[in-house]
């Protein structure tokens, strides 16, 4: 039997902690990162009827203390979420319409459940939706994907609410059947993810890079760290003249207070030493490993942003050389991401809830779609004044505006608006004729 190795404890990051004596020391963080994830392949071996996710069936709870910890990480997968969620289903069936706006008792719409099943499956490779049918209609629920594992015959879904305290609390499992068995009018459809060699879960994109996204916590917790301790002050000032331990301690606070702050950042030490006659003197102190931790989270955020397929611009990571990331460079990459991430997990989700629809509700597969909006519209780089007339522009300003008896033109064009005309070349013409005009057609509120 092939089973995840025990996790290997890592000293990746190490932090300096300030203590009450006002020394130092090193504090060590331990990394507990899975090296590989399999699936058992001789199942006689499993004692339980169900297949444990991970070698202590506990990893989709890992995945979720990762999102927790994470903050690229998780800025992605809520990306992700987000945009293949669409801004809103639309149907042209008034009783579809009246149905996805409350799919359960709980009163959520379909957009709700998709949203969390969506969710899972970003964060853990796999969603669980949940029907339970009654007289002539059906309930859609959204299922914990940390709560479910799949039965050795991959014909039932084992869910409970808390598998850490499973065997201490056996008489909270349930047990539902996968689609289109129902039992006792309840079922579940699993959405998993392909991953070669697994049969019974899928696993997320981003899982090559599970040290990057636990060193990414790490450096957020040696920053605050740093930041609350204070462990390295970032000068020492030192102070001459006679004055007695209170004046001393009076004086320091004083100076902490306009130059510090309350906080801890850039804490200064100050020495006062008496009976000397010396000028004060302040000393920097550098901290030469700040440049190194810079480059290690821009180097931690590109390989979580990759493994997640996902585009840097969208996930507001600045490149090099650049102050920010343009709309067209945002649009280009939200296109990019819809084509190879985003619109293949919504087919999925979508196209199994549609099958649902219809076999237990008779909804047509045609009868929903979603409706997508990009973050930044490719119409925000175009000029109106190039595509609408004068008069099309102020009737979207408003309607009650009269339109101008020249505005059919467009307004880039409104210097070639002629009024009257010479009726020949050499300016001899009838009564009417005059010097050629231009004239520019007021655009205000008339």
């Amino acid at each position: 039997m092939s089973q995840r190795k025990q996790p290997s404890k890592k000293s990746q990051v190490k932090t300096l902690k300030t203590q009450k004596s006002n020394t130092f020391e090193f504090g060590v963080f331990d990394l507990a990162v899975p090296q590989s994830i399999e699936e058992p392949q001789d199942l006689s071996k499993i004692r339980t009827k169900f297949i444990p996710f991970g070698n202590d069936n506990l990893f989709p709870q890992y995945l979720a203390r990762l999102k927790r910890q994470s903050s690229t990480h998780r800025s992605v997968l809520a990306q992700k979420t987000i945009f293949t969620s669409g801004a809103k289903f639309v149907t042209n069936n008034e009783e579809l319409r009246d149905y996805i706006h409350n799919v359960n008792a709980d009163g959520e719409s379909l957009r709700q459940v998709f949203k969390k099943l969506a969710d899972d499956y970003y964060s853990f490779g796999n969603a669980y939706l949940e029907g339970v049918l009654y007289d002539g209609g059906m309930n859609l629920y959204h299922v914990d994907a940390t709560t479910v594992r799949m039965s050795k015959n991959k014909k039932e879904a084992y869910v409970h609410p808390d598998w850490a305290k499973y065997n201490t609390m056996k008489d909270k499992l349930s047990i539902i059947p996968l689609y289109p068995e129902v039992r006792e009018n309840r079922f579940i459809i699993q959405f998993m993810d392909y991953e070669p060699t697994f049969q019974f879960y899928g696993l997320p994109d981003y899982v090559a890079a599970l040290e990057h996204i636990a060193v990414d916590y790490e450096i957020g917790k040696w920053n605050h760290t740093k930041f609350k301790n204070g462990f390295q002050p970032s000068a020492i000032v030192e102070i001459s003249g006679d004055m007695g331990e209170e004046e001393a301690q009076k004086l320091v606070r004083e100076a902490q207070k306009k130059f510090v702050g309350d906080g801890n950042n850039g804490k200064i030490m100050f020495i006062v030493k008496n009976g000397d006659t010396s000028q004060a003197n302040v000393q920097i102190i550098k901290d030469d490993q700040e440049g190194s931790w810079i480059d290690l989270q821009r180097i931690t955020d590109q390989n979580i942003v990759t493994a997640h397929r996902w585009q840097p611009s969208l996930s507001g990571l600045v490149s090099s050389g650049k102050m920010n990331n343009t709309g067209s460079e945002i649009r280009i990459a939200y296109d990019l991401a819809m084509t190879t991430v985003i619109k293949d997990t919504s087919d999925l989700l979508l196209n199994g809830i549609k099958t649902l629809l219809f076999d237990e509700l008779g909804f047509l597969p045609e009868d929903l779609i979603i409706h997508y909006e990009p973050p930044i519209s490719f119409a925000t780089q175009i000029d109106p004044s190039k595509i609408l007339t004068i008069n099309e522009q102020r009737r979207m300003l408003d309607e009650d505006l009269p339109m101008l008896e020249e505005g059919d033109m467009f307004l880039t064009d409104r210097e070639q608006i002629i009024v009257t005309r010479d009726n020949d070349a050499d300016g001899v013409g009838d009564d009417d004729a005059g010097d050629l005009q231009v004239t520019e057609i007021d655009t205000e509120r008339e």
